[in-house]
């Protein structure tokens, strides 16, 4: 394990309380634990590719497990290791410890609403769109619209109860390549086919978005 990203983590939860480390040496602060897990393998050019996984832990989420990735490539490992890591900062981290400790969600960085469905009624919270690209300023279009059918499908067809969900669009010169809505660890088929009915607009180059979202009962 990266002693620097252990560090970064520490330092990044200290503003929503006293931070420490378990016996595994995984950052914690209030009952919610963050463990950082690393794979490396080389990537074009020489340049390395990391891949770091957060399992996150908290009796709030009730025993669901929630596991947040995200890439980086760098000219060295700790180059990969802190684009990684700062996609995650921007993206999750926020929402993750904004919906899961006692200080709550930080409103400059985190926005929440409730959420009243067929089944349970939750406040749900979720972290900035992450937009990545191969050309400065380039963005996939139209996710704000295809939200709104995303938030009325989860009303129609969550259970009560605790869950969180990652919406993912990657795009490769104006084609769509990948799609994925995950609830709660598994693919939620209903929410990808909706995907596959939005009309998005897809930048040349790489593009991709990613949004990270937590419903806790209320």
């Amino acid at each position: 394990m990266s002693e620097w990203l252990l560090d970064a983590l520490h330092e990044s939860l200290a503003a929503y309380g006293p931070a420490g480390r378990d016996v595994a040496g995984a950052a914690t602060v209030d009952d919610l634990t963050l463990e950082p897990r690393i794979a490396v393998r080389d990537a074009a050019n020489g340049a390395v590719h990391a891949q770091v996984e957060f399992e996150v832990r908290s009796p709030r989420l009730a025993g669901l497990p929630l596991l947040d990735s995200h890439a980086g490539i760098g000219a060295t490992r700790e180059a990969a290791e802190r684009e990684a890591f700062g996609k995650f900062l921007q993206g999750s981290l926020h929402v993750i410890a904004g919906s899961l400790t006692a200080r709550g969600a930080d409103p400059a960085q985190v926005d929440c609403e409730d959420w009243t469905g067929e089944r349970g009624a939750w406040r749900l919270c979720s972290g900035p769109v992450l937009m990545t690209a191969t050309r400065p300023g380039a963005r996939i279009d139209g996710f704000a619209e295809c939200f709104e059918s995303l938030s009325d499908l989860f009303r129609r067809e969550m259970n009560a109860g605790p869950h969180w969900m990652r919406v993912f669009v990657g795009a490769v010169d104006g084609e769509r390549k990948a799609r994925e809505v995950v609830v709660d660890g598994a693919e939620w088929p209903d929410a990808e086919r909706l995907l596959d009915g939005c009309q998005w607009v897809y930048p040349p180059g790489y593009a991709s978005l990613r949004h990270l979202l937590i419903a806790l009962p209320r």
